[in-house]
């Protein structure tokens, strides 16, 4: 299936892979707070094979160890602040945003770890200064990283877990790189009438959020 939607785009002939950053956790790296990894088969494994892989984690990046005391996501006065679970004045929110408005233009996606409060994208739990779940929302990199890039791929490692989202997700990297390299935005929308129904659907929706 995979192969068959990239031919049809014209992306499987491509000289060069698209650039995919990752968690590295999902890539094995034992970088997480507890000294651990989530080693992710579809990551590490699936699309390794399709794209070239740039791992990297945040929260190491801004200089936090490994291990190192958990952090979340707190609501404070209407802003959303990533602080220490045990030590609340340990602000990282704005080491996370500047760290991701430092990464390389030359990226066409990124998968990101659900429910870290550095990288997951909607996933990650929102607490009140009580320390509450009161609901969810992206990490402080995932967050700037979209509002920088609105047009760059993002996913969890969640999203990736059915080959047809591994799918739609590969399609959407191709097109980035395709228009990062000066190629038609409107030669893509043509390509992708002519996919399938549902990878049609799909890639036609992000094609004219471009």
């Amino acid at each position: 299936m995979l192969t068959e939607l990239l031919e049809e785009m014209g992306f499987e002939s491509a000289l060069e892979q698209p650039r995919v950053a990752a968690s590295a956790c999902l890539l094995g790296q034992p970088v997480r707070y507890d000294g651990g990894h989530k080693y992710h088969t579809a990551v590490a494994n699936t699309l390794a094979a399709r794209v070239t892989l740039v791992p990297l984690c945040p929260e190491t990046a801004i200089g936090l160890p490994v291990p190192r005391p958990p952090i979340q996501v707190v609501l404070v006065g209407g802003a959303q602040r990533v602080r220490g679970l045990a030590a609340p004045d340990d602000d990282f929110s704005d080491a996370l945003s500047e760290y991701a408005d430092s990464l390389a233009p030359a990226l066409d996606g990124m998968v990101l770890k659900s429910r870290s409060p550095s990288c997951g994208f909607g996933t990650t739990p929102l607490h009140n200064e009580s320390g509450a779940e009161v609901g969810v929302t992206s990490g402080a990199f995932a967050a700037r990283l979209h509002t920088r890039r609105p047009a760059l791929p993002l996913c969890n490692d969640s999203d990736l877990d059915s080959e047809g989202a591994l799918a739609d997700f590969l399609l959407q990297v191709h097109c980035h790189r395709h228009q990062r390299l000066g190629g038609s935005l409107a030669d893509l929308r043509q390509r992708a009438r002519h996919l399938a129904p549902g990878p049609r659907q799909s890639l036609l929706w992000y094609l004219q959020r471009r």
